[in-house]
């Protein structure tokens, strides 16, 4: 058991220039992360909870009251990961267990066996008798009780809302204990539940005229030309931009449509709206969508509302 006058590898040092990073890095990962089980405001870093808890559960070894087991156990471990070099000296142990850290909050790094082994058996060394338990009363999305789980602890996690208390069951509990037999049993609920929602919605999303069905729909208020020879309808946007990404550049190109009517110099009499140039060649339009590919800024129309 660690003394309680030493000191903490925490108290010391950190590599908080690293462990920024993977913790950056970790916002653009969606396979596979804790993140995308369900939305979470405030979701704090797995990197950075990873980090800050081996560095407050290990000793550091440049303090005299540092157990000699734990020094032994990491001088044997530490060398079996790629650069953790503990040397001769307690100075260049400590260096390689910053290094470890710094590593280990690589999400490539966090499921790795070799890393998962020295963390764990470091955990064990600083504390022979039992697992130290982590708790966390706000546990929110749960990083910090997911995490001392992953380096060997016990973990207590509580929160006030109920969604926060289902995710915390789901990913401590759930998961761990059935594992892939959870996810091929949601894949096949989800698989029912897709099949019988596309029968009761059919009606609600046509299939366009070549056959593809709509997954969303972009809507907007709209106007009617006050022309009673017009009519026309038109919608209310800012851009008529789909999509700006490089190769998958789409847009909308408004058509107009054109009915004839009986006169048009009649419309040209009765229409009480200055000349629209819709109106004057006597026809009811319809104005109507096409998706296209712009190649230029300048083939996208302009948006009827401005900014």
């Amino acid at each position: 058991m660690i003394p309680k006058a030493c000191k903490r590898l925490a108290e010391v040092d950190f590599p908080i220039a690293e462990v920024s990073k993977h913790a950056a890095r970790e916002k653009s990962i969606r396979h596979g992360h804790p993140s995308t089980l369900h939305l979470w405001w405030a979701r704090r870093p797995l990197a950075s909870c990873r980090a800050v808890l081996l560095a407050l559960l290990w000793p550091d070894p440049c303090d005299p009251a540092c157990p000699r087991e734990f020094k032994e156990e990491a001088r044997k471990l530490l060398p079996t990961v790629g650069g953790c070099h503990p040397g001769r000296t307690d100075e260049d142990l400590r260096k390689a267990l910053l290094r470890f850290i710094a590593d280990f909050a690589n999400w490539d790094n966090a499921a790795k066996p070799a890393y998962l082994e020295v963390a764990r058996s470091l955990v064990k060394a600083a504390y022979p008798e039992e697992p130290p338990l982590v708790v966390d009363p706000f546990a929110g999305g749960g990083s910090i009780p997911l995490e001392a789980l992953r380096v060997g602890c016990e973990a207590f996690a509580s929160d006030l809302n109920p969604v926060a208390c289902l995710i915390l069951k789901v990913m401590l509990e759930d998961i761990p204990r059935y594992g892939p037999a959870l996810a091929e049993e949601l894949r096949r609920v989800g698989a029912e539940i897709k099949k019988e929602a596309e029968k009761e919605l059919a009606d609600l999303y046509p299939k366009d005229p070549d056959g593809a069905t709509p997954i969303a729909y972009l809507w907007a208020r709209t106007v009617r030309c006050e022309s009673p020879n017009c009519g026309a309808e038109i919608p209310l946007v800012r851009s008529f931009w789909l999509c700006k990404k490089a190769n998958r550049k789409r847009a909308l190109k408004p058509v107009v449509h054109h009915r004839d009517t009986e006169s048009t110099e009649k419309n040209k009499r009765e229409s009480p709206c200055p000349p629209c140039p819709l109106c004057l060649r006597g026809e009811f339009p319809h104005v109507a969508f096409e998706l296209f590919e712009p190649k230029s800024e300048k083939e996208v129309p302009a948006g009827t509302v401005s900014r």
